[in-house]
Formats: C-alpha cells, sequence, structure tokens
C-alpha cells in the first residue's frame, strides 16, 4: 500500500478517536514518518488551513477530487474517510483490470514480435531457399507471404490508433473540452464507457447532497458551482444551463446523451419520492458489480479469441512454408 494512503487511513483513525489534528499529525510522524507529514505539520504551524495542505499535498488526484467536495459537507476525519473509500474503491478496479489484461497483453506482444521474426528473418531466408530450388510460388502463397509482411504494421496501426483515442479522451476528460467528448459519445464502444463513467460520478456527488433534503435543481446548480475542477463539469454545466432555460428535470433527462440509461431509470424513481435516497445508492452499488461482471466477460471472450488467433497464424506459416519446404526436401 502507498505509505501516503496509509498515512491518512492512520490520521482519519487518530482524529476520530480524538486527538487534535497536530496530536494526530505527531502521531502519525512516529509511525511511517514520511515527507508528507513533515510539509503538513510545518505548514500549520505557519497558520494554514489543514484542508488547503492536504489539497496541495501530493496525494492522489481522485482522492483530493473528493476530499475538495466532502470538506464542505463533513468534518476533516469524514471527509478523508469518505473520499479514501472511493480512491480505494477505484484503485480495486483498476488493479483488478490491470491483473486480468497482464495475460492477455503478454500474449499480444508475443504475436507481435513472432510476428516481427517472421517478416524480418524467416521470410527472407524462405524466399531465398525458394529461389535457390527454382521453387514457384502459387498466389496463393504469394498472397499469404504479402500479408505476413503487413501483419506487423497493421498491429502497429491498431496499438498507436487506440493510444491516440485514449489520450485524447484523458485529453478532453482533463480540459473539460466539449466537442472532443461529445465526438467520442458518438462511438457505440465509447458512448457507454462515457455515460457509465460520468452517471457513476454524478451519482456519488448527487447522493450526498440529497441527504441534506435539497432539491434536485439546487443540487445541479450548487454541484455546477463547486466542482470546477472535475471532469464532471461537462455534465454539470450542460444540467445547469438546460435548468435556467426553464426546461423540467424529468424532460431534461429525455435526450440526455451524457447519463446512461440505468441511471436515468433510478434517478426517475428518486424525483418521483425523494425520500428514496436509497435509489441512487443502489445505483452506485449495482454499478460496480456490473463493471465487474463486463470485465469478466470481456476476457471470457478475448483470451480464446486471442488463443485463436494465433493457433491460425501458426497453422498459416506452416501451410504456406513448412509444407513447400517438406515436398522440396522429399523431392531431393
Amino acid at each position: 500500500m502507498d505509505k501516503n494512503i496509509l498515512f491518512l487511513e492512520n490520521f482519519y483513525t487518530l482524529l476520530n478517536a480524538g486527538y487534535s489534528v497536530e496530536e494526530s499529525l505527531e502521531l502519525c510522524q512516529n509511525i511511517l514518518n514520511i515527507p508528507i507529514i513533515h510539509q503538513l505539520t510545518h505548514r500549520l504551524r505557519e497558520g494554514e488551513n489543514i484542508y488547503l495542505c492536504l489539497l496541495e499535498a501530493s496525494l492522489p488526484k481522485i482522492f483530493k477530487e473528493y476530499f475538495s467536495f466532502y470538506q464542505t459537507k463533513n468534518c476533516l476525519s469524514e471527509a478523508i474517510e469518505k473520499s479514501l473509500r472511493i480512491y480505494k474503491t477505484k484503485e480495486s478496479f483498476q488493479n483488478q483490470l490491470k491483473s486480468k489484461m497482464t495475460y492477455p497483453c503478454i500474449l499480444l506482444f508475443f504475436l507481435f514480435f513472432f510476428s516481427v521474426f517472421v517478416v524480418m528473418i524467416l521470410l527472407p531466408n524462405v524466399n531465398n531457399l525458394f529461389q535457390s530450388f527454382d521453387i514457384k510460388k502459387s498466389i496463393l502463397i504469394e498472397i499469404l507471404l504479402i500479408g505476413f509482411q503487413f501483419f506487423p504494421f497493421f498491429i502497429m496501426i491498431v496499438f498507436i490508433v487506440f493510444i491516440f483515442l485514449v489520450v485524447r479522451l484523458l485529453y478532453g476528460l482533463k480540459h473539460k473540452k466539449f466537442k472532443i467528448i461529445e465526438q467520442y459519445l458518438k462511438l457505440p464502444i465509447m458512448k457507454t464507457i462515457l455515460q457509465k463513467y460520468f452517471s457513476l460520478k454524478f451519482a456519488v456527488y448527487y447522493h450526498e447532497l440529497a441527504l441534506e433534503d435539497m432539491d434536485s435543481a439546487m443540487i445541479i446548480k450548487v454541484l455546477n458551482q463547486q466542482m470546477n475542477e472535475s471532469d464532471i463539469k461537462i455534465v454539470l454545466y450542460e444540467m445547469n444551463n438546460r435548468i435556467l432555460d426553464g426546461e423540467a428535470i424529468e424532460q431534461l433527462l429525455e435526450d440526455f446523451e451524457y447519463l446512461d440509461h440505468l441511471f436515468i431509470v433510478f434517478f426517475k424513481m428518486y424525483i418521483s419520492n425523494p425520500q428514496k435516497h436509497h435509489s441512487i445508492e443502489q445505483y452506485i452499488q449495482l454499478t460496480y458489480k456490473e463493471i465487474d461482471y463486463w470485465i469478466s466477460q470481456f476476457m471470457k471472450y478475448f483470451i480464446p479469441c486471442i488463443y485463436t488467433f494465433v493457433a491460425l497464424f501458426v497453422i498459416t506459416i506452416y501451410i504456406t512454408i513448412i509444407i513447400p519446404m517438406m515436398n522440396v526436401i522429399s523431392e531431393v
């Protein structure tokens, strides 16, 4: 576990136990003795606010984003605890995805380097052998050999395009580029991912304010004013403007492309009966389960597809190169 995260856990635990901020930091320093504790202690002695110190400290971005929201609604220990819980949930899903994608990625890299070996080393030697034995290649073999030469470039192009799309999406989210996000919302798979991402984030923030018995329009207005540094601002800005134009929330949800259908269903249930705070909370829980199911289903079909592709690639090499060479050897 990251030492900074361990520090935050110890810090809010000590605060909950009744220790002051200064005492909690001193105890944490004796437990871990890491730079961030020294920095916070020094800044507190200079009279700076602990909330501002934490927001400017070298802590994970996702933690600071949620902490900047919770700090206005909760005490220090509770704000840290809630922000840390969301951060750890996100990290858990990321680690789960990484662990499941490691093996398929290794297979893809193996396939790529094997194809490079075939193109750079195997094919030139095979062509020399064909020429030395004066073997005439059939049209099918010629086509397959040309295909082998282009295969590594095809993988590279796919990889570069994928990286470009991901980097451009992250740039659009970070800098809140509405036009870029709208372009991605036109792509079926990316639309589903973005809608789930925005819906989950919006649900977390909305649920917290809903517990204070604020109406939906006020919650959206408050969030739009507060979340200027978060990418959820893209959604809040659009919703708030349409509400200011006199559009009812029920009508707004009918064609709002940033939120997924499941969230809209839960949200409509909540609007019809604002006492049902659990509707939004249940959506959050179901979404985490749904994401886990998506990952499992993706891996269920993705790995067999890679195996099948590798097998077909090897079989094609055997048919194209090995069999003709064996025929030559048998004739000799």
